[in-house]
C-alpha cells in the first residue's frame, strides 16, 4: 500500500513570510539551534488538519470531498500577529505566531474536518488554535534554557505581521529528512466567491 504523509493547509503568501522572517531575526538570533530548530521559511503555512500516513487512493476521495465541503466558503482576510508558545513557559514545545480567527477561518476548519472525516480520517480532539509554527523547542530544555525562552518570547509577542487573503486550501505530503521537512502540493481547492 503507497501511503503519504499528508495534512491540509493553508499556503502562507510571500509577502506575509517575508515580513515573518523580517520581524523574528532578532528572536531567532536569541533562540538558536540547538535550542530550537527554526521552520524554514518557505514551509511555514497554517495547518487545518494533519492526516498522517494515508492511502494514495484516499487521498484521491479526499480531493473530491474538499472541493465539495469548501464551496459554499467565500474568500477571506486573515491577520497574523503576535508570539507565543505551546503548551506553555514551563513546558515549551512550539514558537508560534498567532492568526486571527474571525469567523470565517473556524468555518472553513470545520469543512476541512467534515471532508477528511468523510474519507475516514478521526477527528480531532483539541480546541482549533489557529497558529503558524516559527519552531520546534528541544526535548527537556533545562530551567535556564525555559526562562530564555520566555524573556525572548515576551519581548516580540506583540509583533504585527500583517493580514492577507485566504482562497484555497492545499494538500501537501511531507517528507521527514534528515534536514528537515519538504512539503509539496498534491492539489489544490479554491474557495468559491
Amino acid at each position: 500500500m503507497n501511503l503519504v504523509r499528508a495534512f491540509i493547509a493553508v499556503e502562507i503568501s510571500p509577502n506575509l513570510k517575508e515580513k515573518l522572517h523580517k520581524e523574528t531575526v532578532s528572536l531567532r538570533g536569541a533562540l538558536p539551534r540547538p535550542l530550537v530548530r527554526w521552520v524554514d521559511i518557505g514551509n511555514i503555512h497554517l495547518t487545518l488538519k494533519f492526516l498522517g500516513d494515508t492511502p494514495m487512493g484516499k487521498l484521491e476521495l479526499l480531493k473530491g470531498y474538499l472541493a465539495e465541503e469548501v464551496a459554499s466558503q467565500d474568500p477571506f482576510e486573515i491577520a497574523v500577529n503576535g508570539i507565543g508558545v505551546f503548551a506553555s513557559f514551563d513546558r515549551p514545545s512550539v514558537i508560534w505566531a498567532g492568526v486571527k480567527d474571525n469567523g470565517q477561518l473556524s468555518s472553513l476548519y470545520r469543512c476541512v474536518g467534515a471532508a477528511a472525516s468523510r474519507m475516514g480520517s478521526e477527528s480531532e480532539r483539541r480546541r482549533f488554535s489557529p497558529h503558524l509554527t516559527l519552531g520546534r523547542v528541544k526535548q527537556r530544555p533545562s530551567q535556564a534554557e525555559r526562562e530564555k525562552i520566555r524573556l525572548a518570547v515576551q519581548a516580540h509577542e506583540t509583533l504585527v505581521f500583517g493580514k492577507m487573503q485566504v482562497d484555497a486550501v492545499h494538500l501537501f505530503k511531507s517528507q521527514l529528512k534528515p534536514t528537515g521537512a519538504v512539503y509539496r502540493s498534491l492539489f489544490t481547492v479554491r474557495l468559491e466567491s
